[in-house]
């Protein structure tokens, strides 16, 4: 049984599409899926697209009005119903069917799509810098040796689901690295998976404004944390 939680600002384009995706992609599986669709303070039709899945019995539509990554997966997380639970983006540039089966067997467990352990493809060489000292600060200021905390692609399996959803305190962009560190800190299996990545050129993620943003939640999880 999994939940499949989807975070989504402006993406009229796209969502419906990649529902539609995911839902054939839950067909074909032995086990039971839900898809929680978190729209996050759209100012387009994304949830004019989302409505269309309205009466689906394993569709979940959720409002997230305050503004932020984080809050829209830990509302996701909140409402629902499985404690193994898969985050995508939603333009699904790593897709679903990264997910593997065997991780499903697996209790406490928290598995990080990782962009340098698999392929990346398209990704601007301004992008792929800037994610990369971000990841030297991470690594340097937490201690920790993942290569990538900020793919678009979690999965954790735990009875502690909801504690966990409750304990995320970082609204923006930097939710995944709360995510992993609050997982260690209460002796969660974290592990760093390879994963396909086809970079979307409408990110929302803005060079000029986000890492600022970041920077100022990382310094504030190093005093969660320390």
């Amino acid at each position: 049984m999994l939940s499949v939680i989807i975070p989504c600002f402006n993406e009229e384009d796209i969502i419906a599409k990649n529902t539609n995706k995911i839902l054939n992609w839950s067909k074909d599986q032995d086990f039971e899926t839900e898809i929680l669709i978190v729209n996050n303070n759209s100012t387009d039709k994304t949830l004019d697209e989302i409505n269309i899945f309205k009466d689906y019995k394993d569709v979940v539509i959720l409002n997230e009005l305050e503004k932020g990554k984080g809050l829209a997966v830990k509302k996701g997380i909140n409402n629902c119903k499985y404690d193994k639970v898969v985050i995508l983006d939603a333009d699904l540039s790593a897709d679903i069917t990264e997910l593997k089966k065997e991780w499903l067997e697996i209790d406490d467990l928290l598995i990080i799509g990782s962009r340098p352990l698999g392929n990346e493809i398209n990704t601007p060489k301004i992008r792929k810098l800037s994610g990369n000292i971000l990841n030297f600060l991470i690594r340097k200021i937490f201690k920790i040796d993942f290569l990538d905390t900020q793919c678009g692609f979690k999965y954790i399996s735990s009875k502690k689901l909801k504690e966990i959803g409750h304990e995320i305190t970082c609204g923006g962009f930097l939710y995944d690295l709360d995510l992993i560190l609050y997982c260690l800190n209460i002796g969660i299996q974290v592990k760093e998976e390879p994963v396909k990545y086809f970079f979307d050129r409408n990110s929302s993620v803005s060079l000029l404004r986000d890492p600022l943003i970041m920077l100022k939640d990382m310094f504030v999880l190093k005093r969660k944390y320390n």
